[in-house]
């Protein structure tokens, strides 16, 4: 196989490192395709943004309530046991 390089930056950038390495340029190319097969698989976006929100914790839809009146700090006449009188 044969792949010319037509980005002359990018030419002058592998010509570079291959002397700075005292190596072939298809050697530095090896290595650059060797550790970008090694990287993981990228998510897709919509995968990706879902795990955004990932707790590990089961059934927090269901204690919504529950959790926003732990940790919440309501206004006064927020919520069914404010005290109307009070306003």
């Amino acid at each position: 196989m044969s792949i010319q390089i037509t980005d002359p930056r990018l030419v002058r950038r592998l010509q570079y490192l291959a002397r700075r390495e005292q190596r072939e340029p298809q050697e530095i190319i090896a290595d650059a395709v060797a550790f970008y097969e090694a990287q993981p698989e990228p998510k897709s976006f919509l995968l990706a943004i879902a795990d955004l929100g990932a707790s590990n914790q089961g059934n927090i839809a269901g204690r919504d309530e529950e959790i926003l009146a732990a940790e919440v700090q309501p206004l006064s006449g927020w919520g069914p046991d404010s005290d109307a009188s009070s306003a």
